[in-house]
Order: structure tokens, then sequence, then C-alpha cells
């Protein structure tokens, strides 16, 4: 399996180790989470370790709604 694909996260449902995820966007990082063993799903988001300014827009400006 690929390392990029491996967590150190056990299954909720059964305790297998090697569960596999996927990083998607969605308002953020959310990590999908399949476990191979008992086909649990389950979605984990990150807690956030800092804020990430968007290039090219000061600090503290608004965005317009399209």
């Amino acid at each position: 399996m690929n390392a990029a694909t491996q967590t150190l996260t056990r299954c909720l449902v059964c305790g297998f180790t090697e569960v596999r995820t996927d990083e998607v966007i969605d308002r953020g990082i959310v990590l999908l989470a399949e476990c191979p063993r008992c086909q649990h799903l389950w979605t984990v988001r990150p807690a956030a370790t800092g804020r990430r300014s968007v290039p090219g827009r000061a600090e503290g400006t608004a965005v317009d709604a399209a």
C-alpha cells in the first residue's frame, strides 16, 4: 500500500490499523477514510494548523459575492 494513503488511525469499528484515506478539499481539507477489513467509511476534518491567506488579497478585505 502506498505510504501516502496510509494513516496511523485505527478503524473506529473493528480496530484495524491499515486504514485507507483520501484527502479532498471541501471548505477546507477533509480526509475520507475507509477500513479495508470491515468496509467502514468515515470522514475526518483535521484541526486547523493556522490561518492561510489568499495570495494577492490584503488581510481583512472583504470578498464580493458573485
